[in-house]
């Protein structure tokens, strides 16, 4: 009886090892034919997809799906932007399908044309950088891009960029308003969300910079309201947004949080763009340590001196009223018309963004 029993452990063991080795080569087929299937997808989107080699393995407990020499182009766009990755990693687990992660290794490069004609190029590369992608019935429904140590160069840079950490997270909403930093709402509904947040930023050289090329920190958070852009190949980015624009779409910025030497800043805002191409919205919130843009601002030719010292005095009055915990006082921008505002005064013209 004992062997018997022994037998029959030993047959629904062999069993199940087998039926989960054929489940596993099937998700690999699978994970093959919509990769493909993806691929040509993007094809007749105008997006060309080459690669030296695709391998899964990853065998028994994951899908692990490495990409080497991967190449996406967008020949047909302006500029003709390309993007080469050396080695991209994909894992996700069988039993949960609606988590991937993967990880990206070597040095990045992105090529495009410049209005000139002229190519561009830009490189990246980071101790580690990984990417999760949240599905929803089979459709991306969140994203997060976290890297370490992320250093980027570029030819229309005067320097690199470099960050101790850098994060980006994403998430798609079914049009309900998402909270901002002080609990209040924005009026319009978000279809949605984009989050950037950086530890100990190093910019290149800013000529004329008053607050120096270093950020301890910054985390903004962006929200889609109104109809989201809609792409068509061959279609220019200005197109596309004067489309966006007209039918009412806004960008909501629900928290803006800004440590850069001694300005500290907590901000929201909404902002879209005028018929022609220049900002249109307004900004506010509290800020700290103000006085060396403006001064900056004055060395410039932006404002004069007088316009620089009436705007100190009216600060240091909010502040011996309202200053907070932390040194900020209230304060809101204006961008309508070609120009931004503080109040009545006039602190700089706005160029169209394309």
């Amino acid at each position: 009886m004992k062997s018997r029993r022994y037998l029959y452990l030993t047959l629904f063991v062999l069993a199940a090892i087998g039926a989960w080795t054929a489940y596993w080569f099937i998700l690999a087929g699978q994970v093959r034919e919509r990769t493909q299937a993806f691929i040509d997808q993007q094809a007749a989107a105008g997006f060309e997809i080459a690669y030296t080699d695709f391998s899964i393995g990853g065998y028994p407990y994951r899908i692990e799906a490495e990409v080497d020499n991967l190449t996406v182009s967008a020949p047909r766009q302006p500029g003709k932007p390309a993007i080469a990755v050396p080695k991209l990693v994909v894992l996700g687990l069988p039993w949960n399908p609606n988590l991937v992660v993967a990880r990206i290794d070597g040095e990045t490069v992105t090529r495009w044309t410049d209005a000139r004609g002229d190519e561009q190029r830009a490189t990246f590369r980071a101790e580690s950088t990984g990417i999760s992608v949240g599905l929803e019935a089979g459709r991306p429904k969140r994203f997060a891009l976290s890297m370490d140590r992320p250093r980027l160069e570029s030819s229309v840079l005067a320097g690199p960029v470099s960050a101790k950490v850098f994060e980006i997270h994403a998430r798609l909403l079914d049009g309900g308003p998402a909270p901002t930093a002080d609990g209040v709402a924005p009026t319009a509904p978000l279809s949605g969300e984009i989050a950037f947040d950086g530890e100990a930023v190093v910019l290149p050289p800013l000529p004329g910079g008053t607050l120096g090329n270093e950020i301890t920190s910054f985390g903004y958070t962006f929200g889609l309201a109104g109809p989201p852009p809609r792409y068509l190949p061959g279609t220019a980015p200005r197109d596309m947004v004067a489309a966006w624009a007209q039918a009412g779409g806004t960008i909501e910025l629900t928290r803006g949080e800004t440590r850069w030497g001694p300005l500290n800043s907590l901000v929201t805002g909404s902002f879209s763009v005028d018929d022609q191409m220049r900002p249109l919205g307004a900004l506010s919130g509290r800020i700290g340590g103000l006085e060396p843009l403006i001064d900056g601002a004055a060395a410039q030719g932006r404002m004069t001196p007088a316009q620089a010292q009436s705007i100190k005095k009216a600060l240091g009055a909010l502040g011996f009223i309202t200053k907070d915990a932390e040194g900020r006082v209230p304060f809101s921008l204006t961008f309508q018309d070609g120009r931004v505002s503080m109040g009545p005064v006039q602190l700089g013209e706005l160029r169209p963004l394309f």
